[in-house]
């Protein structure tokens, strides 16, 4: 069960300390269950990732031409250079090239373009959100003991394992290099990646493996969807190409590689937000009640009740000018006539699908700077197109929705592109 709040209050559920997000999660996605625990690391009391997403990956300079120089390889590996029409396998080909990017920086060298790798866990977060789903199914006291049975959960607990053990060769493959160079009084070996980062939290107690399945789940299902729908977008808007590669051009011969370039391709980043707003997700700020607490006008919410908040002011036409025609300029409009909630990585009351408070996602910054490189990739070095006569949406279930898992998109190599600025 679970009780709908307006967006009115939006505000005393983002600083209500009586509200939690992370024991929601852990309960809701059964973070105590074997081959769950990837859940639990995430959302964990300790917080070693949340403040690693917030520290590490967030406006951190150094990372970004590690990203950018995985993403033509990945593009080469997924798209192809053929310069004749051919489709996407929507799913594989659109998450492939995310969890690369993002590979680039979770696993390090070692691991980020291995095709096993890679199938485990993108596989494992396939597997995590179906077992999520087939277990909501059953009764609750049956589901500890169905979920031995039952295939997904089954698949989450094999992946588990096989990832643990891929992680841990790496872990201590590093630890044997650093050894051998302090033997010889060589220097250490230097990572900028989460497996280095975490081998230096001295409190850390999570297993290399249960890390890496944790920043996957959070981070490769919800940047695909916006990702997939970006490019449906551009698709279908085919007059924003032109504006958007100069902008870009612009960008980068101003400031390079780096987060003042991202910063200034503000058309490119309204459009990532625009899409974002087409994806009708009905509700936001999933919290659960910790302790009893009580609503502005007196209203009692019992502890242990789960609450979520309506987020219908994505398409009021009081908050938002014609919300059910896509504007790509919509919210760069807005952010020059002084509204900072503009930008994609912000939340307020009108679009909050990141969040809000002190549990606004804290891998979005990261996100930001993953989807523009690899749309920057994109943009000069494909073209793309839906299949004609194609008419997507979203597809909706319950108060959740997900991008058009059936889309038909086809893509080539540009014939004799300018260069990439990248």
């Amino acid at each position: 069960m679970k009780i709908v709040l307006p967006s009115a209050l939006s505000d005393w559920v983002k600083t209500n300390r009586d509200l939690d997000h992370q024991e929601l999660v852990r309960e809701q996605f059964f973070a105590h269950f074997p081959g769950f625990e990837a859940q639990y690391t995430l959302h964990c009391s300790d917080r070693i990732l949340i403040n690693l997403l917030r520290t590490k990956l967030s406006q951190n300079e150094e990372i970004m031409p590690i990203i950018n120089q995985h993403i033509g390889p990945a593009l080469q590996y997924y798209w192809s250079d053929s310069k004749a029409w051919h489709f996407l396998d929507w799913e594989n080909d659109t998450t492939g090239i995310i969890s690369r990017a993002a590979a680039s920086i979770f696993v390090g060298p070692e691991k980020a373009t291995d095709p096993e790798w890679q199938n485990i866990v993108q596989s494992y977060v396939r597997e995590f959100f179906a077992a999520a789903g087939e277990l909501s199914g059953w009764k609750v006291p049956l589901r500890p003991i169905v979920q031995w049975v039952l295939p997904h959960a089954s698949a989450c607990r094999d992946l588990r394992r096989q990832a643990c053990n891929v992680m841990e060769n790496v872990v201590q493959r590093r630890i044997q290099e650093a050894k051998a160079a302090e033997a010889q009084g060589a220097a250490v070996p230097q990572y900028n990646d989460v497996v280095d980062w975490t081998m230096q939290i001295s409190e850390n107690n999570h297993s290399a493996g249960d890390i890496q399945l944790a920043l996957a789940m959070a981070a490769l299902f919800t940047t695909s969807e916006i990702f997939r729908q970006i490019l449906i977008d551009i698709a279908r808007h085919s007059e924003l190409l032109e504006p958007l590669r100069q902008e870009i051009k612009k960008a980068l011969a101003d400031h390079d590689l780096g987060l003042a370039a991202l910063a200034k391709m503000e058309l490119l980043d309204s459009v990532m937000k625009e899409s974002q707003r087409q994806i009708p997700i009905s509700v936001g700020l999933e919290r659960k009640v910790i302790r009893e607490t009580s609503l502005p006008n007196g209203t009692i919410l019992p502890k242990g009740s789960h609450i979520m908040v309506d987020s219908s002011d994505m398409w009021n036409p009081n908050i938002h000018e014609n919300p059910e025609v896509f504007d790509g300029y919509r919210f760069m409009k807005r952010r020059h006539a002084g509204d900072k909630s503009s930008q994609f990585v912000q939340s307020s009351q009108g679009h909050n699908v990141f969040g809000g408070g002190r549990h606004i996602c804290p891998g979005r910054f990261f996100a930001t700077t993953e989807l523009k490189l690899c749309l920057v990739h994109i943009l000069f070095k494909y073209d793309f197109r839906l299949e004609s006569g194609y008419s997507s949406s979203p597809v909706q279930s319950g108060v959740y929705a997900a991008v058009d898992p059936k889309v038909r998109l086809e893509i080539r190599r540009r014939e004799g592109p300018e260069d990439c600025p990248l």
